[in-house]
């Protein structure tokens, strides 16, 4: 007997997109520039209100060897450094229909990374860009590993500082844990009325023993009632590596979103020998949900 409360075929119309209160977390550097303003248009299109968290550093001689090179600057310098940046980036946003508005976090760069979009206001969603949108490297790895690990809130990373579009075609990168099952729910939340949703299984095989197949028929039941049209789809590649297949699958799928659940191993696991959150984060290729 088919009980249609479960069955696939008893859809549901998936409700509206309820990202309304969106933060974004910038380097104090130029670099930022072109992320502000995919941000900007993507507040737009949501008719979301937009949060500009401004990081300013203690200046570092080597921003390639950060933390190590920190410089000290009175606090009173810092402050006046952070207000040019603020006023700045408050300008170049000033002729947006959305709600905007811009706030400042200093300190020296170890403690920035510490609290990066811990401390700030309480958003649907958190945005940072890729390296190219920032001067210190080290400070945005460490900021985006905080957001993840201790904002509570899903991260957002646009790649090539390009609005996130309407997301018509997403990829989920599934493994059965609690991290992936908060993916499922943040996804449902980003994607458009009836969107393609593929639940994706790296090295996973059907009929392998020990697998998580049941585990992703419940997840694409789970995406059907919601009103998208979800499919489970297992991949391998011995020569690449987890990260890199699901990002190979996602670009050859012209997915608009690539979604996955952060550090599902321990965190002494991920941070000695890497993992796949890590892997997506340091090269981003396209945009990446990352929820836990």
């Amino acid at each position: 007997m088919t009980d249609k409360r479960t069955s696939p075929t008893a859809t549901v119309a998936k409700e509206a997109i309820v990202i309304k209160d969106i933060l974004l977390i910038v380097e104090n550097s130029a670099h930022a520039n072109p992320i502000i303003r995919a941000a900007v248009t993507m507040a737009e299109r949501l008719a979301a209100t937009l949060t500009i968290e401004v990081l300013t550093a203690s200046p570092l001689l080597i921003p390639a060897l950060a933390p190590l090179t920190t410089m000290y600057v009175p606090d009173w310098a810092m402050a006046e450094d952070e207000a040019a940046r603020i006023n700045t980036i408050s300008a170049s946003v000033a002729g947006s229909p959305a709600v905007l508005r811009v706030l400042g976090l200093r300190d020296d760069v170890f403690d920035l990374a510490r609290r990066a979009g811990r401390a700030g206001p309480l958003v649907d969603l958190i945005v940072m860009g890729s390296d190219a949108d920032w001067e210190t490297r080290w400070l945005r790895r460490r900021a985006s590993e905080t957001v993840v690990m201790g904002a509570g809130t899903p991260l957002l990373i646009l790649p090539g500082a390009t609005a996130l579009p309407p997301v018509h075609n997403a990829v989920l990168g599934w493994k059965d844990c609690p991290e992936a099952r908060r993916a499922v729910h943040d996804l449902v939340a980003m994607t458009e009325p009836g969107a393609k949703v593929s639940v994706v299984t790296v090295g996973v095989e059907e009929g392998d023993e020990g697998s998580s197949v049941e585990s992703v028929d419940e997840v694409v039941r789970h995406l059907v009632r919601h009103g998208l049209r979800a499919e489970r789809k297992a991949v391998t590649d011995a020569a690449l590596s987890d990260a890199e297949v699901l990002q190979a699958f996602a670009l050859e799928d012209g997915a608009d979103l690539l979604a996955i659940g952060a550090f599902g191993h321990t965190r002494l696991r991920e941070v000695m020998l890497g993992g796949v959150t890590r892997s997506l984060l340091d090269t981003v290729r396209l945009p990446l949900l990352v929820s836990r």
